[in-house]
């Protein structure tokens, strides 16, 4: 019993080890503000996509994560909760080390720096046909629930 265990988990590494050094792998990750509002008081310095982390591209894993957080006053994401994270808790574990490299700066000059609590939705897709057919899948991605039910 003990060796079929082994013998199916080998072959699901072997599988999806596979998808991410048999051919090209296309990654993308879309960021959605949960709440969208036009008085927000902070927006992130570097607006780029951020990068596919490898070590889910190796494993084949995509999905999407919730997170909750507080921008500090000095521009710092702080408290960093994830919400959801499906189909596999580690995509909350790889965004919330994303989000703490993030820089926050203020979105008016005007007034004095203040914490705020923000939700984003990080949707990571992977697709071995192009780039942009999977930006597509992942804009699709984003429309869907972002839960285990």
């Amino acid at each position: 019993m003990r060796y079929i265990l082994l013998v199916a988990l080998a072959m699901m590494t072997i599988s999806t080890t596979s998808f991410a050094w048999g051919k090209n792998v296309y990654g993308e990750v879309l960021v959605t503000d949960i709440s969208p509002t036009d008085n927000a008081l902070w927006k992130r310095e570097n607006t780029a996509p951020p990068h596919y982390p490898m070590e889910l591209a190796r494993e084949g894993l995509q999905g999407c994560a919730v997170l909750s957080f507080d921008i500090s006053e000095s521009g710092k994401a702080k408290n960093i909760k994830a919400i959801q994270s499906v189909p596999h808790r580690s995509l909350g574990k790889y965004s919330r080390k994303m989000l703490k490299k993030w820089k926050w700066i203020p979105a008016v000059t005007a007034g004095e720096a203040k914490t705020e609590k923000r939700t984003l939705r990080l949707d990571f897709c992977i697709d071995d046909q192009s780039s942009e057919q999977t930006l597509q899948l992942c804009q699709q991605q984003t429309q869907l629930a972002c839960n285990s039910n």
